[in-house]
């Protein structure tokens, strides 16, 4: 994802993420984002068209990176769940390790001052994070486990986080790889005594809007997944050289799309129109378009 991002722009985004921890997103100007990359206001402006714009793409970004990552280990083999979450822990830290700024911005005093578009997506984070670590847990300790699922996953966001805090900001030497596993121990210890004891649970999913009735969401799979095996298929049928070749063409350019902080809808739509005719009669079509309309909430049947 970074390396389809222009320059000049990451450069913007990362240097306000900076001011942003240190002075707050209130008490910063645009003409301090513009000095500290010593550049124009102007310029920075062709790139961003408000403060508000360009705290928004610093949670896009964040997110994006998040997603990227966490896609990469799950291709990265073969994991059981808890392996898995272990992993997924590492990736959370090692983001975060990379890029403190972010945790020091969101622990001033941005939140009270941003737009609606940015409490939303700021939600939508908290959410997509909340239930990623309730599928872990579901898979690890199973349906006994069930009742406690979110008082589990809060306590996990909550001790990823504090462990964090403490290597960040008072240089506690831990290694990423030591407290992850440390953590998921704690999770063991945690959840093999809510299950022998059978506490009244605190919290509940319809809390966190995660569920829809009494029925979990169908977890969506990342387009990018998606069109791999797309691909895959498609280089394995039995299609004219020339045409093949043009489709490939066409997903190449929607993985190049969908990697970007935010892909273009008719980029999208024209890349999904190119390997309509081939790609519909699989399935994988019908699924790829379902997870876009799911992962760029847009309006279900957008894509189709």
């Amino acid at each position: 994802m970074e390396e389809h991002m222009p320059e000049k722009k990451k450069q913007i985004m990362l240097s306000a993420m900076k001011l942003f921890a240190t002075k707050g997103f209130s008490h910063t100007t645009m003409q301090e984002v513009a000095s500290f990359c010593k550049m124009s206001k102007g310029s920075v402006y062709q790139y961003y068209s408000s403060k508000d714009e360009l705290l928004l793409n610093i949670f896009m970004y964040q997110s994006k990176l998040l997603e990227d990552r966490m896609q990469m280990m799950e291709r990265a083999g073969d994991l059981n769940p808890r392996e898995r979450l272990i992993r997924k822990i590492e990736v959370y830290l090692s983001i975060w390790n990379e890029h403190p700024e972010f945790i020091k911005m969101q622990m001033r005093d941005n939140a009270d001052h941003v737009n609606k578009d940015i409490r939303e997506f700021m939600f939508k984070m908290s959410k997509l994070s909340i239930e990623m670590l309730v599928e872990s847990l579901r898979d690890i300790y199973g349906q006994e486990f069930e009742p406690y699922l979110m008082d589990g996953a809060s306590l996990l966001s909550s001790l990823v986080f504090t462990y964090m805090c403490l290597k960040l900001f008072d240089n506690i030497p831990i290694q990423i790889e030591k407290i992850s596993k440390h953590i998921v121990g704690i999770m063991d210890y945690t959840a093999e005594g809510m299950i022998k004891h059978r506490p009244s649970p605190l919290l509940n999913a319809r809390m966190f809007s995660l569920l829809e009735g009494d029925e979990v969401k169908t977890k969506i799979v990342h387009p990018l997944i998606l069109v791999k095996q797309i691909r895959e298929a498609v280089e394995g049928a039995s299609i004219e050289k020339s045409n093949k070749q043009d489709i490939l063409d066409s997903i190449l350019v929607l993985e190049e799309e969908l990697l970007q902080v935010q892909p273009r809808k008719v980029i999208l739509l024209g890349m999904l129109s190119n390997i309509k005719e081939v790609a519909a009669w699989s399935s994988l079509y019908e699924q790829l378009c379902h997870a876009m309309d799911s992962t760029f909430r847009y309006a279900p049947g957008t894509f189709r």
